[in-house]
């Protein structure tokens, strides 16, 4: 039969198995793991051996009406199997139930005896990513540990040179998976880290790759999770998370070091499960308050270099937020306007498509090469 494996890092609820019309069947839900939403899944399915099996299996994902801005169901999920590598899925068939419930529906082919299947919302990025992606970078990223979480699991920073206090100049500051399985931002991340090591850039890059090491390894999409949504933990009157409380002491170190007029904070999100392109989020209490502040200019830079897959538009407002769970709660920009007086700026990548393809990691990572390199003219003066 075709069992599903828990593992650490895993998300799915509800798991059926059994063989239904001629071929094998499974379906599971994906677990909010504490959260308000959910969205992310990711599971193995094993073939234990104990039974002739059909050829086919299909896949259903269940209740698909409660994933977070999941309407149509149009997202395209990723499959590995056993000493293969990450493929998009395909579009599944949606169903609409007699009582309104949505499901998807897609067939492949069934593992053999020992064999298995991995399913996943998006491709994911897991440590060994990070690794890989920093020895295949020439020794220009410095790894350094700047705290441990609520879960005891390291904070790590990377850091291209650390700067001097006595010499600011520009500089920029990354972040991902604030919320942890946003990893279509991760993925960008990778191929802005990847370029600015290929170009040498020389003004000080700091970077949090995981900002909630703790979700990301219990499998947790982490969107309006519990005890608080980690960006929605940054005041306006105390930190409320310890993670938040760590990049922050990180952050105004940074900021000791660099020009703030002409560097950037770069926070790399995801949006709901349904949208499609490239957008970024800014504030335009800047235009009044930070008139030096080069944000407006450096994104919308940006969002032309990123034809075809930007969005448009492609600069953005934040108009949700005070309607959410969190709205009394500062998030990552509040924090960086109104606290530390940085400038700064959220990327939303689609989790599936962009400029009307269907993105790989190798699209993933040439946006971040086309961000890396505005981002380093910018800053430069160019």
């Amino acid at each position: 039969m075709l069992v599903f494996q828990k593992d650490g890092n895993s998300n799915f609820a509800a798991a059926e198995s059994c063989i239904e019309g001629g071929a094998y069947r499974i379906a599971f839900t994906p677990s909010p793991h504490n959260g308000i939403a959910e969205l992310w899944f990711r599971c193995r399915i094993r073939n234990d051996g104990t039974e002739e099996l059909p050829a086919k299996t299909r896949i259903v994902l269940k209740n698909i009406q409660g994933m977070l801005c999941c309407d149509a169901g149009r997202f395209v999920p990723v499959i590995r199997r056993e000493c293969s590598d990450w493929i998009r899925l395909g579009r599944g068939e949606r169903t609409v139930l007699p009582d309104g419930r949505v499901q998807l529906e897609w067939s492949t082919e069934t593992p053999p005896s020992g064999g298995f299947f991995e399913l996943a919302y998006c491709y994911p990025y897991d440590p060994e990513n990070l690794e890989q992606m920093i020895a295949e970078t020439s020794g220009y990223w410095t790894k350094d540990e700047i705290g441990v979480t609520r879960d005891d699991h390291l904070m790590i920073r990377l850091s291209n040179r650390y700067g001097d206090p006595q010499k600011p100049v520009p500089g920029l500051y990354l972040l991902a998976r604030q919320h942890a399985a946003e990893v279509s931002g991760a993925w960008v991340l990778d191929g802005i880290l990847r370029r600015l090591a290929e170009i040498r850039f020389d003004c000080p890059v700091w970077c949090v790759p995981f900002a909630d090491p703790d979700g990301v390894m219990r499998g947790d999409y982490g969107k309006d999770s519990f005890p608080q949504d980690m960006n929605r933990s940054w005041g306006p009157h105390a930190l409320m998370r310890h993670e938040t409380q760590v990049i922050a002491t990180d952050l105004r170190q940074w900021y000791q070091r660099i020009l703030p007029d002409r560097s950037l904070v770069l926070d790399l999100h995801s949006p709901g499960a349904d949208e499609t392109g490239v957008y970024a989020f800014w504030s335009e209490k800047v235009r009044e308050r930070k008139p030096a502040w080069k944000t407006e200019s450096i994104l919308s830079r940006i969002g032309v270099a990123l034809t075809p897959y930007a969005s448009s538009p492609f600069l953005r407002t934040s108009s949700y937020k005070p309607y959410s769970a969190w709205g009394a709660f500062s998030n990552l920009s509040e924090f960086c306007l109104e606290t530390l007086s940085a400038p700064f700026a959220s990327m939303e990548t689609s989790y599936f498509e962009a400029g009307g393809k269907i993105l790989t990691r190798s699209d993933y990572r040439k946006i971040g090469s086309v961000v890396a390199d505005v981002l380093a003219a910018s800053l430069s003066g160019n």
